[in-house]
This record gives C-alpha cells, structure tokens and sequence, in this order.
C-alpha cells in the first residue's frame, strides 16, 4: 500500500471484495487492489454484467493468443494447420473488436423525436 501511495495513487473508501483492503486510483484511473491487482467497482447490476462479459472476452483473447503463439511455434517445426490458425486469429479479432466497444465511452446525442437516441458517429 505504501508504494502505491509513493507512485501517487489515492486511497478510495470502497474495499476488495475478496480482501478487504482498501481499493487505490492509480494516475491511469485504473482501480487496483495492493493485493490482487486490478478490480472493479460497480454501482449497478448493468456494470456488473457488462464487467463480467468484459473479464470473458480477456480470457479469449488470453487463451487465444496462447494458441496462436503454441502454432507459431509448431509451424516453425514444420507442423501445424493454417486452417485452425486461421481460426484462432478470428476468435482473437472478435474478442479485440468486442472489447474495444465494451471499453469506448458510449455518447449518444438526441436524435430529435420522441425521445429516441442513437449512438453519435455511427
């Protein structure tokens, strides 16, 4: 805790939930855990879907970077299928697209008429 005070992040009120210690804003913004590292805090059960579905596509696209360096590696034996390579790169620019929505600040301006909105730019 004390290093993260020294690299200038803020001690918040809120607490891990698997812990207890006290959560910290580091500069970035981001919300760590002096134990298990990043976290996050969420107000409503919308957030908290939208975290978990975030935490599940980091794990694809973990696993499937994991994939795609295990036949690389195999190709440079020699081995391995284009096809299935293929595939995993597909699964890992999905999951890179989704993430990138998820994570992008949504604004939405009035489209003029009952009430509707729509996504700006799109």
């Amino acid at each position: 805790m004390a290093d993260l005070l020294r690299a200038g992040a803020a001690m918040l009120p809120e607490r891990c939930p698997i812990c207890g210690l006290p959560l910290f804003r580091l500069r970035s913004g981001e919300i760590v855990c002096p134990v298990h590292g990043r976290v996050y805090v969420v107000r409503s059960d919308s957030e908290a879907v939208k975290v978990a579905v975030q935490g599940v596509l980091e794990e694809v696209e973990r696993v499937a970077a994991e994939r795609i360096s295990a036949m690389l590696e195999e190709a440079r034996r020699g081995g391995g299928s284009p096809r299935e390579l293929e595939d995993w790169l597909a699964v890992l620019e999905r999951a890179e697209r989704i993430l990138s929505m998820i994570r992008a600040p949504r604004r939405y301006e009035n489209s003029g008429g009952g009430g509707e909105h729509r996504e700006a730019g799109r």
